[in-house]
């Protein structure tokens, strides 16, 4: 409610010049795999909307495995694309809309501390508000395009360097302890060629013991087990 009602509010008084976060509506087709996995289970998934998608995932419930409605949220964030910084002149206001939190418009404001797009909504809102005059550079909407541009660039490679974080001290783990080798349950996500040509069909699978994905590879006629094809 504070990022929409500050983003508002700069808006008024800087109409071209505000820095605001935008998440685009995903493709209808870009649905169609998290809606055909969810009809394997007997649920209907409407993706008309971003709060039909969430009422939708609300519901895909199995009381028997909680799993899987995580994997279920899993895939369906996969369907979207990123939501991106930009200054408000640079659009038109009908592409302003955040699809992921159904918001008209929508911008960075509660963490200044760990944020460089908050501290700019700040330093907006500060002069909206007559309390510190407009730094000059928030005023060139040249600068304000490099700007959104670098942060958006920045806020990738922290997303990326975050995940490469998880993938090496989970192989630390397995490395330094006597999990080597072990058997987990896991959760088959996609079953698909394992290549162009290839001799052999291959399994993305999840292991929620250790919030990990990776593929499988099966020799071409493998035997997959029952228990394993019914996750």
């Amino acid at each position: 409610l504070a990022n929409v009602t500050v983003g508002k509010k700069i808006l008024r008084h800087y109409p071209t010049l505000s820095v605001l976060r935008r998440h685009p509506a995903p493709v209808r087709s870009a649905f169609d795999v998290l809606v055909d996995k969810a009809k394997t289970h007997g649920f209907d998934i409407d993706v008309s909307t971003s709060k039909s998608l969430a009422d939708s995932l609300d519901r895909a419930v199995l009381p028997r495995d909680p799993q899987f409605n995580r994997l279920l949220r899993i895939l369906s964030t996969r369907c979207m694309s990123p939501a991106q910084y930009f200054p408000s002149g640079e659009c038109r206001p009908d592409q302003w809309h955040h699809y992921g939190l159904a918001a008209p418009v929508y911008t960075h404001f509660t963490s200044p501390i760990r944020r460089y797009a908050d501290v700019c909504v700040h330093r907006l809102l500060a002069a909206a508000l007559d309390v510190a005059p407009l730094p000059v550079m928030l005023s060139s909407r040249s600068y304000l395009h490099d700007l959104a541009a670098n942060m958006n660039r920045r806020h990738r490679a922290a997303q990326l360097a975050g995940r490469a974080s998880v993938q090496l001290h989970t192989l630390v783990l397995f490395d330094s302890t006597e999990i080597k080798e072990a058997r987990e349950e896991a959760y088959v996500l996609d079953v698909g060629a394992a290549g162009e040509g290839a001799a052999a069909r291959a399994l993305t699978v999840f292991v929620p013991r250790y919030g990990i994905e990776g593929r499988v590879e099966l020799p071409k006629g493998a035997h997959v087990e029952a228990e394993l094809a019914e996750h």
